[in-house]
């Protein structure tokens, strides 16, 4: 993140604080939809996440602001969770532009998705989501979950090949190949 827009949000200026939330909210709730699987939920603990960026920003010292914020993202995330116990059910997907049966094929195949992450350590998880949903550099997971870069590498690999080989086998359908 740009140094001089950190520096007129600390001095005061909470319009520049908008282009922190339009860089990075895309993003920041899709990742929390993966990890939430309901889209409201997602957005809610995003808003919570912006606040506490913004309650917290004078303590941002790292090169990498996307990591910083994602770090408090997972934070919020982990303490709705230890408040809620995991018991938020996914609401239903918003409809989109597309016919029905593609709205069928695309739910299918988000619920396969889904269901095939639920397989992956909680860790791989969390980097295969950051990487795939938010569009985070290998540098910004390993700053944000505070692993080794060759861990996030590594990781990423053994899971799009373990993801291949799911697809090969038949147990996956077909347009679900992340190359």
């Amino acid at each position: 993140m740009n140094e001089q827009i950190i520096q007129k949000i600390i001095s005061g200026d909470k319009q520049a604080f908008r282009v922190i939330v339009d860089t990075y909210k895309q993003p920041l709730v899709s990742y929390l939809t993966y990890q939430t699987k309901d889209e409201e939920l997602a957005k809610d603990i995003a808003q919570e996440t912006f606040i506490k960026c913004y309650e917290n920003l004078v303590k941002f010292k790292g090169e990498h602001f996307k990591a910083w914020l994602f770090r408090i993202a997972i934070n919020q995330l982990m303490d709705f969770k230890r408040k809620h116990k995991e018991d938020a059910t996914p609401l239903e997907e918003t409809p989109s532009l597309h016919t029905p049966e593609l709205l069928m094929i695309e739910r299918e195949q988000t619920k396969l998705l889904h269901q095939w992450l639920e397989t992956l350590e909680d860790k791989t998880r969390q980097i295969f989501v950051l990487k795939y949903a938010s569009n985070c550099s290998y540098e910004e997971i390993a700053e944000t979950l505070h692993i080794p870069l060759t861990e996030v590498r590594n990781r990423l690999y053994r899971t799009k090949k373990r993801l291949r080989e799911s697809k090969l086998k038949g147990d996956m359908k077909s347009a679900l190949l992340i190359d």
